[in-house]
């Protein structure tokens, strides 16, 4: 039987078309690939090493959690064991972990953020000198580093230059290498740092409650505040209060109190991830203005005038980060005037005398808006 003619032709036709097709599959460009297998990765592994990252690991997972759910992102806890580098290479072999990320608080120098592509085995070093202890902006430094790491990978690009085994090889107890430049000159895409002012103004607004006399035990009224702190260690404040007048009232006439405190203050500062504790001490001056007299029968009043008096103040202030720069404020505290201060009023046949008292009380809660 002869070979029928059309055979070699079919059989050179089929060749050409997967050659063809090869060719395309190989030239598909690797952004694409890249990006269409990390859109199928939905899990962000994350833990932290050591006993200066472990304080803030329940802050920073309430944190990435909230900022990586905006981005169809699920956060997975995990806990890094020696050797590092089995437990990298366990926690990336899942198709759908995009990223593991943990952070490494064993040095006293500051914290680093390791950040695993888990698509390419490679990985990055992020250096935070000083950590919580000097830097209280340290904890959102982490998360936008990681959130700006998940969002790179998300859109297939690279963020990690180093190979896998060149950043956890060793144990948990080896340090891990310092960051190194890009040696292609590439600029890799760009992490959010934390680049804090070591200067911030802070304002403050409140209700204040202070003690007085006998016949007014208290007196409530506004508060207002305004300061700087410096390097998230020390703070200094001008502040002021206006109260409302109160009413004396006497077996001779009654009249009005207003009273009003300016002073400044100033101390150090505790920090905690979303508290802060402060202790202060400075001077303060108060006036005091006598006004609406009405005297009794037989009583004479006298023009008013306004009475002043200087001293010192210390307080505790107690602060809560609500959402930043926003922060609810309690503060507490007491003041000495040296000058003893006293309302009398005469009639023809008997007398009456109110003392101010020397030492104050107060308290005052209010909100902050401090400078980023």
């Amino acid at each position: 039987m002869k070979p029928r003619p059309y055979l070699p032709i079919t059989m050179a036709m089929l060749l050409t078309a997967v050659g063809l097709f090869a060719t395309e599959a190989k030239a598909e460009p690797p952004g694409r690939v890249a990006s269409e297998t990390s859109a199928a990765r939905t899990e962000v592994v994350f833990g932290t090493i050591g006993i200066g990252a472990q304080p803030v690991r329940g802050s920073l997972i309430e944190l990435l959690e909230a900022e990586l759910r905006g981005m169809s992102l699920s956060l997975v806890e995990g806990q890094p064991a020696e050797p590092l580098s089995a437990w990298a290479s366990k926690a990336t072999r899942s198709g759908s972990v995009l990223a593991v990320i943990f952070l490494d608080g064993r040095s006293e120098q500051g914290w680093r953020l390791v950040i695993i592509d888990a698509a390419r085995g490679r990985a990055i070093v992020r250096a935070l000198p000083g950590g919580i202890r000097d830097d209280a902006a340290s904890i959102e430094a982490v998360a936008s580093i990681v959130v700006s790491a998940a969002s790179a990978l998300r859109e297939g690009l690279e963020v990690a230059s180093m190979p896998l085994a060149a950043v956890v090889g060793g144990s948990a107890n080896a340090p891990l290498p310092s960051p190194t430049p890009n040696p292609g000159g590439e600029e890799e895409p760009t992490l959010a740092k934390s680049n804090p002012e070591p200067w911030k103004v802070r304002a403050q607004v409140g209700a204040s409650v202070a003690s007085f006399s006998p016949a007014a035990p208290t007196m409530e009224g506004l508060a207002l505040a305004l300061g700087v702190s410096f390097d998230a260690h020390v703070e200094a404040r001008a502040f002021g209060s206006a109260f409302l007048p109160a009413l004396i009232r006497s077996p001779l006439g009654d009249f009005r109190v207003a009273r009003t405190f300016l002073g400044a203050a100033a101390g150090p500062v505790f920090q905690a991830p979303t508290f802060s504790f402060a202790a202060e001490a400075g001077f303060v001056g108060e006036r005091l203005g006598r006004h609406d007299a009405t005297p009794a029968a037989g009583a004479v009043g006298t023009e008013p005038r306004a009475l002043y008096r200087f001293g010192g103040v210390l307080a505790l202030r107690l602060r809560h980060t609500l959402l930043r720069p926003l922060s609810v404020e309690l503060v507490a505290g007491g003041m000495y005037f040296g000058r003893r201060l006293q309302f009398t009023a005469r009639s023809a046949d008997s007398s009456w005398s109110e003392t101010v008292w020397p030492a104050v009380a107060f308290a005052q809660l209010g909100l902050e808006v401090a400078t980023n």
